[in-house]
């Protein structure tokens, strides 16, 4: 595939227009990123490529997660399932299907429309601009295969018996007295132990908690939660 500089410049600037447009012309700017994205063989190519045995519905489930009253988007690391999962998320904001603004809201909470969108820009469309562009400009090179293991299920009703507890201790993270580094860090761990809960991987959930738990208990956090965590889990078998 020959790296077309033309096809990138003009990605990029269509992407630009959207971050820059006033929102009630989003929509059409956005449209315009789908006609670039359609024209360019380059882009083509490489939708084509990243959309081979990709599971649309899946990926978006697994990447539009919630940990008590939040909404979170979580991108995929590998960049083949991100340029296939955002393009298909485009398609639907154009489609109507999703609204983007709507979106935004509520997977980036601002005091305004205009900064949850700007958030957006800068966490769903930037990512998606740079992978798709490093696809065109290195070429599409087959990705080492992820590590996996055959998943053992954890029962159903785990996560309704653990949900509120996780609640619990997201709260105790944002009052407690840490660092914001600290913080940033126990808030991820908790969302990867709600992600792990979702997906009902038994030994995901026994390895994001054994770690969740240490940090919480090193900073004198939740310890009524934790001892209900570690009760819950060896009732339905995924601890001992």
């Amino acid at each position: 595939m020959a790296y077309d500089k033309e096809g990138v410049q003009a990605l990029v600037c269509a992407i630009e227009d959207v971050r820059n447009a006033n929102l009630i012309f989003v929509d059409k700017k956005l449209r315009n990123v789908l006609k670039c994205l359609a024209y360019y063989e380059e882009f083509r190519t490489v939708l084509t490529y990243c959309n081979k045995n990709f599971d649309y519905e899946s990926e978006k489930r697994r990447a539009l997660t919630t940990l008590g009253d939040s909404n979170i988007l979580r991108l995929p690391k590998n960049q083949k399932t991100l340029v296939a999962l955002v393009a298909n998320m485009l398609v639907e904001f154009d489609a109507g299907v999703m609204d983007i603004l709507s979106f935004a809201t509520s997977f980036f909470p601002a005091e305004t429309k205009q900064e949850s969108f700007d958030a957006l820009c800068v966490k769903l469309l930037e990512p998606f601009k740079l992978a798709i562009v490093n696809y065109v400009v290195e070429g599409i090179r087959e990705e080492a295969p992820e590590i996996s293991h055959t998943v053992e299920f954890a029962p159903s009703g785990l996560t309704e018996q653990v949900e509120y507890l996780l609640v619990n201790m997201a709260k105790a993270v944002q009052i407690a007295d840490l660092s914001d580094d600290e913080r940033k860090d126990l808030s991820v761990m908790l969302e990867g132990f709600s992600v792990a809960l979702d997906a009902r991987d038994s030994l995901m959930i026994k390895a994001i908690w054994l770690g969740l738990k240490r940090s919480l208990a090193g900073d004198n956090l939740c310890a009524k939660e934790i001892e209900k965590v570690d009760e819950t889990l060896r009732l339905y078998l995924v601890t001992k």
